[in-house]
């Protein structure tokens, strides 16, 4: 469990930081390896190294739909 919570604040804590550089326009999910993976789309539609991987897809999907809530939001992603 705690194996857990470590590997969901590692990837929130790289979110927050493509969030707050400005450059972040959305998530979407991918696969690699076998894995579904969530990936930030920047501006120019370059996307950035894999944020999250999970072997079952609604996860990285409901993964990839926070991220893009965290990022409509107008308040700070540290708030979270």
């Amino acid at each position: 469990m705690i194996a857990k919570l470590a590997e969901i604040q590692l990837w929130q804590r790289n979110l927050a930081s493509l969030i707050r550089s400005g450059l972040f326009v959305r998530a979407q999910t991918g696969e690699a390896n076998g894995l579904f993976t969530v990936v930030g789309v920047y501006g120019d539609g370059t996307v950035s190294a894999p944020l999250a991987k999970y072997s079952d897809y609604r996860r990285a999907l409901d993964a990839a739909d926070l991220a893009n809530y965290l990022a409509r939001q107008n308040r700070s992603v540290e708030a979270n």
